[in-house]
């Protein structure tokens, strides 16, 4: 079954067996009682302050089905609760003395009194009238004895058992569906968090790659500008390798869409030596990249680092270090770049953090040089 559905289902099951057991629980004392009382005009107000009370209960029932974890006000649910205390004490004064069924009518109210709230506050607020019920029904016992067997207290004591047990059947239904929703709510909850975090990552992808791109081809462009005139043929090749990553820019986005865009940290090591040597950086490799779980991630740090050095160092060496599930690239003529991270570095550290690594962009040891490191 469909959760909807499912939660659908509970919803209703919740509804009938609730509002249809108020009334019946409510009326069962009425019935019990039909007999014991002589006068009609005795017996009628008693059938007309239940109906009330029921009434009142009932409605307040559907209202924390409705919303299960709203927090009903007490203070009309204490009004209720003296007041059924009161019919009580009628019934059990005018010929219904041992019908210990009347607890319910206290113990509706007190179960509202635990509607929405948690365990500890719940049993905070109803221990002084759980204290109270049982002093007064066996004050009541005292007073008019009751026809069955059995002392004054232990009627008492029967009876708010019986105010305990009864809304323990609501308090159990409510709580259930309660748990129901929250748990509809933290699904939805999770799936959204689930898609915002594919968007964030989403957007990370992109900027990787029309970042770097950009910056590859504003470099090659004006190399091609500069050799115009001195040298044509080279600076066709240029504009012509301008379009060939330009192409591979429109390809790898296209991927990215379709979620088939694969980033190799051997891949990105060699293209990385090539654009840096065509931008007349000298590039010292020292390692060589192997397969592993943690080759993409790599990659993008490698990515990320030339990305920036070409945008915001004048750089004329760059060493790139390769370890076992570890990256560092360092590059110098860094004095007028700032410590603090990117867009781009905050998205690696990120990363790189959440993949149980650490990662470190900042400047190096010696002045005017940057470091970006990663370790996994």
């Amino acid at each position: 079954m469909p959760e909807r559905d499912a939660l659908a289902s509970l919803h209703r099951y919740t509804r009938l067996t609730l509002l249809a057991t108020v009334p019946i629980i409510g009326l069962a004392p009425l019935l019990v009682a039909f007999g014991d009382f002589e006068r009609w005009d005795r017996f009628v107000p008693l059938v007309v302050a239940v109906a009330v009370l029921l009434v009142v209960h009932w409605r307040r029932v559907a209202r924390a089905i409705e919303a299960p974890t709203e927090v009903l006000p007490w203070r009309p649910s204490a009004v209720t609760l003296v007041l059924s205390f009161a019919v009580y004490g009628y019934a059990y004064t005018y010929g219904d003395a041992g019908n210990t069924w009347w607890m319910f009518l206290p113990s509706a109210p007190l179960a509202e009194l635990q509607f929405g709230r948690k365990t500890s506050a719940a049993l905070r607020l109803s221990a002084p009238f759980v204290l109270f019920a049982c002093v007064l029904a066996v004050a009541l016992a005292e007073v008019v004895p009751p026809d069955t067997e059995g002392s004054p207290v232990a009627t008492g004591l029967v009876a708010a058992v019986v105010m305990l047990v009864l809304p323990f059947g609501e308090l159990v239904a409510l709580r259930q569906w309660r748990i129901a929703v929250e748990l509809d709510q933290a699904r939805r909850t999770a799936a959204e968090l689930g898609a915002t975090r594919e968007r964030l990552r989403f957007t990370e992808d992109l900027h990787d790659i029309l970042g770097h791109a950009l910056e590859v081809v504003s470099l090659k462009a004006e190399l091609a500008a500069r050799l115009g005139t001195a040298a044509p043929e080279r600076a066709q090749a240029e504009m012509a390798e301008v379009q060939r990553l330009a192409r591979g820019a429109l390809r790898d986005v296209r991927a990215l869409a379709r979620g088939q865009r694969p980033l190799r940290l051997d891949a990105e090591l060699t293209g990385a030596r090539t654009l840096l040597t065509s931008a007349g950086i000298e590039c010292e490799v020292d390692g060589a990249a192997t397969g592993g779980e943690h080759s993409e991630l790599l990659g993008r740090v490698l990515r990320e680092a030339v990305t920036n050095l070409l945008r915001h160092a004048d750089t004329r060496h760059c060493r790139i270090t390769v370890r076992p599930s570890a990256l560092t690239v360092v590059n110098d003529g860094a004095a007028a770049a700032t410590a603090g991270e990117g867009t781009g570095l905050a998205a690696l550290s990120r990363r790189v953090t959440e993949a149980g690594g650490t990662f470190l962009a900042g400047p190096g040891e010696t002045p005017g040089t940057f470091v970006v490191e990663a370790a996994l």
